[in-house]
C-alpha cells in the first residue's frame, strides 16, 4: 500500500498543471505540450534527458502547462540578424510572437541591426501584458487618420477653382505654392493600403538595390516589393511625403514599405497602416 501511495505521489508531481499558456508556435527543434504530457514522457519520446530539457527551458520544477512550447535543442536558441530583417519577419519565420521576441531581448522598439544576436527562448509574455503593449504601440497612431483626412479636403478645393489658380499665383506666388504641392501629392494614381515601417538607409551603407546611393536620412527613399510597387515609382505617403521607390529588402514582401529616415525618427514612426498613391 505504501509503494502505491509513493508511485501516485511521483506521478502527481510530474503531471502538468492545467493552466493554459498562449501558444507561440513550434519549430523542428521545439515541442508544444499537450494534455496528459509530463517532462518524463516528453524526454523519453524525444530521446533527451529530463535535466537537459529543464536546462534548455529554464525550468526550476517538473511542472509544465498545456500549449507551453519547450525547446528540444540549442539550434534555435539564438538568431543573427541579417540585412533586410525585421522583428516581424524573424518572429514569423521562427514562429514566436513579436512581443516575446522583444521581451527576451530587452527591446523597447522594433529597431534591430545586421549582426545583432537575438535570443529565441525565454519566458512567454503574459496575454494581458502583450495586449496592453500592443494598445500602447497603437496609441500614437490614433492621430494619423486625422492628418490624412485633411489631405482630401485640399484636393477637393483645388479642382473647383481651376481658372482662379493663375490669378492667385500672380498675386501672391508664395501663398499659391502649398496648393500646387498638395495637388502634386494627391495626383491621380494607383492607391494601395500598406504597412509602413522605417529604417536608416545611410547607416546600412547607403547603397540601394537599384544602385542609388543614399547620402542623407532626409532623402525621401523607400524600399518596396517590386511586384507590388515597381522600382523607380514615385509614391506619396501620408505623413512622410513624396518619395521614390529605389530599394528592396528581404522583409519587404507584399504590401509592406520601408521609409528612409533617421533612427530617432524611425523609433517615433514605428509601424503604421497607410494608404499610399503610386504615380
Amino acid at each position: 500500500m505504501n509503494i502505491k501511495k509513493l508511485t501516485a505521489t511521483v506521478v502527481a508531481g510530474l503531471t502538468l498543471a492545467t493552466v493554459t499558456f498562449s501558444a507561440t508556435g513550434v519549430s523542428a527543434n521545439s515541442y508544444t505540450v499537450k494534455s496528459g504530457d509530463s517532462l518524463w514522457k516528453i524526454a523519453n519520446e524525444k530521446n533527451i534527458s529530463i535535466d537537459e530539457l529543464k536546462s534548455l527551458n529554464k525550468l526550476s520544477s517538473d511542472v509544465i502547462q498545456t500549449n507551453q512550447t519547450l525547446q528540444l535543442s540549442k539550434t534555435d536558441a539564438t538568431y543573427t540578424v541579417k540585412t533586410g530583417d525585421s522583428i516581424w519577419k524573424i518572429a514569423t519565420k521562427k514562429q514566436v510572437t513579436e512581443q516575446n521576441l522583444k521581451s527576451w531581448n530587452n527591446l523597447s522598439t522594433d529597431i534591430i541591426f545586421p549582426g545583432q544576436v537575438l535570443k529565441l527562448t525565454g519566458s512567454d509574455v503574459p496575454v494581458a501584458q502583450e495586449a496592453a503593449s500592443k494598445a500602447t504601440e497603437a496609441a500614437p497612431q490614433a492621430t494619423t487618420p486625422k492628418a490624412e483626412q485633411t489631405t482630401p479636403k485640399v484636393e477637393k478645393t483645388a479642382p473647383t477653382t481651376p481658372a482662379a489658380a493663375p490669378k492667385a499665383e500672380q498675386a501672391a506666388p508664395k501663398a499659391a505654392a502649398p496648393k500646387v504641392e498638395a495637388s502634386n501629392n494627391s495626383a491621380s494614381g494607383r492607391q494601395i493600403t500598406v504597412q509602413a515601417t522605417a529604417y536608416d538607409a545611410v547607416s546600412l551603407g547607403g547603397r540601394t538595390a537599384s544602385g542609388h546611393l543614399v547620402t542623407s536620412t532626409s532623402e525621401k527613399v523607400i524600399a518596396v516589393d517590386p511586384s507590388v510597387i515597381p522600382l523607380g515609382s514615385t509614391v506619396y505617403i501620408p505623413g512622410y511625403g513624396t518619395a521614390v521607390a529605389r530599394d528592396t529588402g528581404g522583409a519587404i514582401q507584399g504590401n509592406i514599405i520601408d521609409l528612409n529616415m533617421s533612427t530617432a525618427e524611425a523609433v517615433q514612426w514605428g509601424r503604421q497602416t497607410v494608404t499610399v498613391t503610386v504615380k
